[in-house]
């Protein structure tokens, strides 16, 4: 599948207007990956394990294998490190507008590019990085489904040893705005979680941790971090939404459509209370350990939005259960919703 609507030529051919920015699919697979145009793609390798992990995504992408031509973005450089906006050092926030421009100047982007996000698990880190380019306006952003092994998998060119240099840097403009909506605050989810679900003001907080540590029978990965859960809020853990990894297949990827749909609606309680969130635009905050996995709920509801026109009106809590769990003032609930 060739995406003709991405490049000027393909747009002039079907009669439309050939603005730079033109929108790409949010998620393709290794083989549509293939057939983009080289000059104005740019693959970045956004891999990201979790602190107890023994696997460096830094030295896997510097010795390889990754896909020819890519970059490295790494989500804790390229974060909120202003102890004013980031008082308890939390990683990967998001960052600043001027630091997000920062980094895509170093990578040589262009405003115009298509950017395309991997990482080396299948799908893990890469919609989070989706989620902060699209934030800050770059609408020319594709997630790789199954990642950089599904690309080796399928059989694709990889390479290995020294990462070509960017030659020069690019002029990317600062965004005019960006979507502030999308963040929420520790402040705004206490205050959120001291309303009853009741009230049609309220924002239903969905949880994407493991349920032993929503409920707060297992303990979390940061050592002496409580578990359990922010009051208020409902368990949907982020494997819900993936096909997982097995002995065939050596990645993860997302279910389809209608089983990401599934997956809200049991979530939510039914297929009524679903549409009902969708028909009032009622807020749907997402949250998880750090801010990392509930953004793989984020391009789930994105990807229903895609295919059927309407969704979920969501945000992030960027601190997620880090951050809220670490300050002795908030409240805890242990054991089941």
């Amino acid at each position: 599948m060739r995406f003709l609507a991405i490049t000027k030529l393909g747009l002039a051919r079907r009669g439309l207007h050939t603005s730079p920015i033109a929108r790409v699919p949010l998620l393709i697979t290794p083989k549509e990956y293939q057939d983009l145009p080289k000059r104005t793609t740019l693959p970045l390798d956004v891999s990201w394990h979790m602190p107890n992990s023994t696997r460096s995504a830094v030295a896997e992408f510097l010795s390889g294998p990754r896909i020819p031509n890519s970059k490295r973005f790494d989500l804790d450089e390229v974060a909120e490190l202003d102890l004013d906006k980031n008082p308890l050092s939390l990683t990967h926030m998001l960052p600043k507008p001027e630091r997000f421009v920062e980094e895509c100047r170093k990578l040589g982007l262009r405003n115009d590019d298509h950017v395309v996000l991997y990482d080396t698990i299948g799908i893990f880190s890469s919609p989070r990085a989706l989620y902060t380019f699209k934030a800050f306006g770059h609408e020319n952003v594709s997630v790789l489904d199954g990642g950089l092994p599904r690309y080796i998998e399928e059989g694709y060119e990889v390479e290995t040893g020294d990462v070509k240099p960017t030659l020069k840097e690019s002029q990317y403009k600062l965004p005019k705005s960006w979507k502030e909506d999308w963040v929420r605050s520790y402040e705004q989810v206490v205050s959120n979680s001291e309303k009853p679900t009741s009230d049609p003001s309220s924002e239903l907080l969905l949880d994407h941790r493991p349920l032993p540590r929503f409920t707060g029978e297992a303990p979390e990965p940061r050592p002496g971090l409580s578990s359990g859960h922010i009051p208020n809020s409902l368990p949907l853990p982020f494997p819900q939404y993936l096909n997982a990894a097995n002995d065939k297949i050596p990645y993860s990827s997302y279910k389809s459509i209608e089983e990401l749909q599934e997956v809200f609606e049991k979530a939510l309680g039914g297929r009524e209370k679903l549409e009902k969130y969708i028909e009032e635009q009622r807020g749907v905050v997402l949250s998880c350990g750090s801010g990392m996995t509930a953004a793989i709920g984020w391009l789930a509801n994105e990807l229903i939005r895609e295919k059927k026109g309407r969704g979920l009106r969501t945000a992030l809590y960027d601190e997620s259960w880090t951050g809220y769990a670490l300050r002795k003032e908030s409240k805890i609930v242990k054991g089941n919703a």
